[in-house]
């Protein structure tokens, strides 16, 4: 996500703060809206989200509504940033700001000034975050489509004593003929829905 990107859609997130109104909540959510953002104050941690939510600022507290506060983020959107709220370091608090996955870190006490830097930064995070996450998925189904096909050619040639490439040319033309992708008629010979009856056009005897 670009600089300009994200400076531009600051006006258009709906953020959500989960701390304790406080000096804190107050001092946070008036530079928020400053900023232009659409703002709540949530507090206790609500059990879903009413709305959609870009940006979630949490508070971090050892032990305490930290499986409230898991469960929320954990119902939302993908996209959704997270931003921890930290009044002192310890064990439990850098673990829990692991478990929540979150984008940026603002040190307490809040300095008004950090906050939009932070929230830029974080949305930054965020945005490649989820497009690795996108792209490795999209890999993954691309490794597993690859795989059902190799595993249809050794069908293919164990059963009717092909060539590789002969397997190869059948599944792509059932695959013309049928209008499906590769894939799917890989899958199919595989669950033995799809017997080769035919020698592949083209190949040698």
């Amino acid at each position: 996500m670009s600089a300009s990107t994200i400076l531009a859609s600051l006006r258009e997130l709906q953020v959500m703060v989960l701390i304790p109104p406080s000096e804190v909540s107050d001092t946070l959510v008036l530079q928020l809206i400053r900023i232009g953002c659409s703002v709540r104050n949530c507090w206790p941690p609500p059990k879903r989200f009413d709305v959609a939510v870009d940006v979630i600022f949490t508070g971090i507290f050892q032990n305490r509504h930290h499986e409230d506060i898991s469960a929320l983020i954990a119902s939302g959107q993908p996209s959704t940033t997270v931003l921890a709220l930290v009044e002192y370091e310890s064990p439990a608090v850098l673990s829990q700001i692991i478990e929540l996955e979150c984008h940026g870190v603002i040190i307490l006490p809040l300095d008004a000034h950090r906050v939009l830097p932070s929230l830029v930064s974080a949305r930054r995070v965020s945005g490649e975050l989820l497009k690795l996450k996108q792209k490795n998925t999209q890999l993954q189904e691309k490794l597993a489509g690859q795989a059902d096909i190799n595993r249809a050619k050794v069908m293919l040639m164990s059963r009717h004593g092909w060539e590789e490439s002969q397997a190869h040319a059948w599944l792509s033309q059932e695959a013309m003929k049928q209008r499906e992708s590769i894939q799917k008629i890989a899958q199919d010979v595989v669950k033995a829905k799809r017997p080769a009856e035919n020698r592949p056009e083209g190949s040698g005897s």
